[in-house]
């Protein structure tokens, strides 16, 4: 485990190594999977299997109402 995978683990509990393997079971039979990252030059990039922009759009406006949420309870 290199220095950056032991600074995750430290802070988040799992390195981004381990989120991606939980993720994968997890979503393996989902219809649809958006995913969103910040690299350490702080560039966004994001990625998604709907052939069309416009799902990945409502599931990312559905995932920041469930982040708001768990911040006001």
């Amino acid at each position: 485990m290199n220095f950056l995978e032991l600074k995750q683990k430290k802070e988040r509990g799992v390195t981004n190594a381990e989120f991606m393997d939980g993720s994968k079971d997890f979503f393996e039979k989902a219809d649809s999977i958006v995913v969103v990252g910040i690299n350490p030059d702080g560039v966004i990039s994001t990625f998604y299997t709907q052939s069309t922009s416009t799902n990945a759009i409502g599931m990312m406006e559905i995932a920041k109402q469930q982040l708001i949420s768990e911040l006001q309870v």
